[in-house]
């Protein structure tokens, strides 16, 4: 072989080489594209780890502070609380009950036992709110116009009579939204005598509300005003301390606003 030839195999096998890097560079490098794929399976997992971990705090949040306002009343305290908790707080309306009233049932050892249970007497009951659901009877005696129309543009009004009822726990107003109920709707009067009746289901754990009678003449307020819109709360009859209250005992009130007088009664019994 002789020199020239020799120099030409020389430089022939570095261009070779040079020519494969470009493939190599251009191409997916395996090792990368799997590190790159592990590092964002890691992000999904740890941020659905965060999540998971906040969704677990905030739900035992609620067990933390029943721990904390418990444990100078009652010795098996987180036990209670994790049972009353767990059994109190369903997923329907009617079966949630408000943290501080949980925690009044699991510091209440003489009315309620380690399962939840009550065990108190149903003669006296020494809790001020609502141990189970009950019923509001709310009965119309009478309505009169007391001014010479309630209606602005006619002699005689069409009066529509509506009770609202707000609910409290512990003096602030409970998660239910206020219950109303139509009781008398009526055209072309000025005064109406007899009895109409409604009855609203109250909620257990709420301890106190507010009966409130709304008038409206149906010329002038369509649907599309609320009742809150059109009550005034000095005509609202509040009622505390339910869990004390008797049953079956009506009282009787009147309530004079600015353009009539109803008189009403209400009383609160069990369900059967």
């Amino acid at each position: 072989m002789n020199q020239k030839n020799f120099m030409l195999k020389l430089v022939s096998i570095p261009l070779l080489a040079l020519a494969t890097l470009p493939l190599v560079a251009c191409g997916d490098n395996p090792i990368e594209v799997e590190d790159k794929k592990q590092v964002e399976f890691s992000i999904e997992v740890g941020a659905q780890d965060a999540l998971e971990s906040l969704e677990s705090l905030r739900e035992n949040i609620d067990n933390y502070n029943c721990y904390d306002q418990t444990k100078r009343f009652t010795d098996n305290y987180k036990k209670r609380c994790d049972l009353f908790i767990d059994k109190f707080r369903g997923n329907s309306a009617d079966t949630v009950l408000s943290l501080s009233t949980i925690i009044k049932m699991v510091k209440n050892e003489d009315e309620y036992n380690d399962k939840g249970n009550y065990t108190g007497s149903d003669d006296g009951p020494m809790v001020n709110y609502l141990r189970y659901n009950k019923m509001l009877s709310i009965t119309l005696i009478n309505y009169k116009q007391t001014v010479e129309s309630i209606s602005k543009s006619e002699k005689l009004g069409d009066p529509e009579i509506r009770f609202l009822v707000k609910s409290y726990i512990d003096s602030d107003p409970s998660e239910y939204d206020p219950f109303s109920a139509t009781i008398l709707d009526t055209v072309d009067v000025d005064r109406w005598a007899g009895e109409k009746k409604i009855a609203i289901q109250l909620p257990r754990g709420i301890d106190a509300i507010e009966i409130c009678p709304v008038l409206r003449d149906k010329n002038e307020h369509d649907d599309y005003y609320d009742d809150e819109d059109l009550l005034k709360d000095s005509d609202c009859v509040p009622v505390k301390n339910l869990g004390w209250v008797a049953e079956n005992n009506p009282k009787l009130h009147t309530t004079t606003g600015e353009k009539a007088r109803i008189i009403w009664e209400w009383f609160l019994y069990s369900i059967e």
